[in-house]
């Protein structure tokens, strides 16, 4: 990375989208590109007249699009004044959440989704972290969930290859609707670790329930936009 000059790849005066995620939604800005520095590796932005400055103010990957295939992987340098300035940290393929297949959303703090579990005769009640329609992400506290979580890891050491472990679950969603599914785990990160466990569910809904999901998602969806114009 070290070798390479930004200004051979970037061009001064083009415009590139550039994307970032907000609230596990895509939000991308098409900005004119007005400066490089290859010695920092910096990229510098025209803000213009875009109202959604927000969604690139975290520490989270800001990515530029160079081809449907490959992407610049930057970090927020600066967000102040009229520029968005990016550093260039590597060349990457579209990232996970621009390919992902549904639209998928953060829940309001304000209105949480809550997940309910059955495990060995047991529930288990959980916030969401992320929905869509095809999946619900959740996240555990390795104390106050133990007996969830080595439930989890004996489940997992008995999986033949092809195989899942499967939950009913019911999403209690704002507005006093449940949809029930069945839920499929399909990533675990952090099992084992002494903080936090990150579950990602694929869950099949019935039609009638997947109405239910698919509305608060656009909802939600609506109100992530609309809060990064007030907060820009």
């Amino acid at each position: 990375m070290d070798k390479i000059r930004v200004s051979e790849i970037f061009q001064v005066g083009r415009h590139y989208d550039i994307i970032a995620k907000y609230k596990e939604i895509p939000v991308k800005a098409s900005l004119k590109l007005n400066w490089v520095d290859n010695e920092g590796r910096l990229l510098g932005f025209d803000w213009g007249k875009t109202h959604i400055k927000a969604a690139f103010s975290t520490l989270e990957p800001v990515y530029v699009k160079l081809s449907p295939k490959e992407y610049a992987q930057t970090q927020v340098f600066s967000n102040l004044g009229k520029e968005l300035v990016l550093t260039v940290e590597n060349f990457v393929e579209p990232p996970e959440f621009i390919k992902r297949r549904s639209v998928r959303v953060e829940p309001d703090e304000n209105k949480p989704v809550l997940v309910e579990l059955e495990f060995d005769s047991k529930k288990i009640t959980l916030n969401a972290r992320d929905v869509s329609e095809t999946g619900i992400g959740i996240q555990l506290d390795a104390k106050e969930h133990k007996e969830f979580i080595e439930f989890l890891k004996s489940r997992l050491e008995d999986l033949k290859e092809d195989e899942y472990v499967e939950f009913l679950i019911r999403v209690h969603l704002p507005e006093d609707h449940t949809a029930k599914g069945k839920g499929r785990l399909k990533n675990v990160v952090g099992l084992g670790k002494d903080v936090y466990v990150r579950l990602g569910f694929e869950v099949d809904f019935p039609k009638e329930e997947l109405g239910k999901i698919r509305k608060y998602v656009i909802n939600r969806q609506r109100e992530i936009v609309q809060s990064l114009r007030f907060v820009g």
